[in-house]
Formats: C-alpha cells, structure tokens, sequence
C-alpha cells in the first residue's frame, strides 16, 4: 500500500508542478514589463495567497525531485551502507532546503 501511495504522490506532484508552472511562467514573463519590479514583486510575496502558492509549489518540487532521486538511488545503489549514506544526504538536502525555502517565502 506504502508503494501506491508514494506512486500516486509522485504523479500528483507532477500535474501539481505543471500547472504551478504554467502560473509562474504567465505571471513572471508574460504580465508585463513590471512585473519583475521591486515593488510588484514584493506585493506579490505579501498576499497570502501567492505565500499559499509558492508554498505548495516548492513542496511539490522537493517531493517530486527528491522522491526521483529516492528511487534512482534504491535502483542502483546495491551497497546498504552506501544507499543508507545517500538516503541520509538526500533527506537532510530536502529538509535543509524546505527550511531555506519558507525562510524566503515568509
């Protein structure tokens, strides 16, 4: 059950990661010339709901990226104290970048 539900979070995040790109591209690069000024930008990151936004978004790419790599290293890592090594690296980069993201974000 663990492994269908890991499954499906993958997909998820990957429908998740293409709409939220979709936004991020119409917003940042086709909304007009002001949209990358200081003060738009900062307008922007002061509504919650573009906080709620940039917070599902970078959940979904730590999940979806990290989770990729998660399988990648169970796939061909064949040593336990290696893969155990990797596992530990890829869960504190993910945490570590998690922190770093809402730090920015909030």
């Amino acid at each position: 059950m663990k492994g269908v539900v890991l499954w499906f979070l993958q997909r998820l995040t990957g429908v998740i990661l293409l709409i939220g790109l979709i936004i991020h591209f119409y917003t940042m690069h086709y909304s007009g010339t002001n949209a990358l000024d200081y003060e738009t930008v900062t307008a922007r990151l002061s509504s919650p709901y573009w906080k709620g936004f940039d917070i599902l978004f970078l959940l979904s790419i730590l999940y979806h990226g990290f989770n990729g790599l998660w399988g990648i290293a169970i796939e061909y890592i064949k040593g336990s104290v290696v893969l155990r090594v990797v596992q530990i690296v890829i869960v504190a980069a993910s945490i570590g970048l998690f922190i770093t993201g809402i730090m920015i974000i909030v």
